[in-house]
Parts: C-alpha cells; structure tokens; sequence
C-alpha cells in the first residue's frame, strides 16, 4: 500500500478551512444582532427606517423590517418618515423588537387653555380679603393705609357680633328670643293674679281703691 504525501495534507487543509469558517460564524454572531422595527400601532414591520449607531449610519431597514446592529454601542437612533424619531440605550434595544409611533399619534406640546374664567368682583362677596391675599388672587398695595385691610378687619367685627349674638341664644337653652319674652311677659301676668287671688282683691278695682278712696274723719 503506497501512501502519498496528499493523503496526508488534504485532510489538514480540509480541518483548517473548518476552523476557518466556524471562527467567521462565532465572530459574526459576537459582533452582530439582528432587530426588527414595527409600527406600534399595526404591529407591522416598518421598511427604510434610518439606523444609526452611537452617531454614526450603519444603513436602513428591509422590507421585513429588519436591520443588524454591532453588538457593542451605547445608543442607537430610528428614523423614518411619517413616525416619530427614537433614540434608545443598547439595553432597550436588545428586546430584539423596536416599535416607532406615527407622527399624528404623537404630540410635541401640550397646551391648556382654561375656559371659565373668574370674576374677582363676584369672587370677593363671597371671601374675605385676606383669603383673596393667601390664594394669590390681590396683591399688598405696599403702603401704610390699605383699604383691603381695613374692610377685612371690619368684617372680622361683623364675625364677632354674630358670634356673641350665637352665644346668647345658646344662653337662652335654644329658645327664640321673642319667645322667651313672651314667656316672661305670661309668667309676670300668673305671678300678679296669684297675689291679686290671695287678697281677695277684685283686680278691676285696684286703681280706684288704691288712689281715689280717702279716709272719713269721724270728728265732725
């Protein structure tokens, strides 16, 4: 049996090529990932959506809406006409899947317009000055005389006067006040004609007898 020399180095050069290829394929998947980019209202795939890696391109999506992306970066940017732009950290990436909003989805400011409005004449029957100065709606005038002040300290006397007027009725065991007159007025009236029935007094002859009766002088 006669052995020759390219017995020996083609099996060689067949594992080398091998070890070649699979180092590519390990090289390939370090380096690289694939992602895909859909619309986030569809959930379709997005094509010829703009990539770019850390500042710079790196190409557009396909019509799967796929594209590979280096394995190692800090932020990638999509950009695509007619969706909002995005810019995401490799760790939001890596979910395999980006979703771009459209742009009638989206709003680049807010803007709140109040309605009803408020009359600060009508607001001030119903507050005091000084609430209106705590909530902000009237300013200090600055100076010594303050009209503000002076009818809010008239209105603190008015809160007293009811306050004491609440107190006396509360001292009156919760009857009206025109009430206990009349109550008073009535127990008066018993008391008197008590006293009138224990003399045995006629009370319609009282003024007369008391003031206009005078006295017989017997020594004539």
């Amino acid at each position: 049996m006669k052995l020759s020399i390219s017995s020996f180095i083609y099996p060689e050069r067949i594992f080398l090529y091998l070890c070649f290829f699979i180092s590519i394929i390990i090289t390939v998947d370090v380096k690289a990932q694939q992602i895909l980019v859909c619309d986030a209202i569809s959930r379709f795939p997005v094509r010829d959506v703009e990539v770019c890696v850390d500042g710079q391109f790196i190409g557009k999506t396909i019509y799967l809406g796929t594209i590979t992306l280096p394995k190692q970066f800090k932020q990638a940017s999509f950009k695509a006409k007619g969706y909002s732009s995005e810019k995401l950290i490799r760790e939001e990436v890596l979910r395999d899947t980006v979703f771009l909003f459209p742009s009638k989805h989206s709003l680049n400011e807010v803007v709140v317009i109040g309605k009803h409005k408020l009359n600060i004449d009508s607001l001030s029957r119903n507050m005091s000055k000084r609430e209106l100065y705590d909530y902000g709606y009237l300013k200090s005038s600055g100076g010594s005389f303050d009209l503000a002040t002076i009818l809010d300290r008239r209105l603190n006397r008015d809160r007293e006067h009811v306050q004491q007027n609440k107190e006396i009725i509360k001292k009156l065991n919760g009857k009206n006040i025109i009430e206990q007159i009349y109550t008073e007025e009535i127990e008066k009236k018993r008391v008197l004609d008590a006293a009138f029935e224990r003399r045995k007094i006629p009370k319609d002859t009282i003024s007369t007898y008391s003031f206009t009766t005078k006295p017989q002088n017997k020594n004539k």
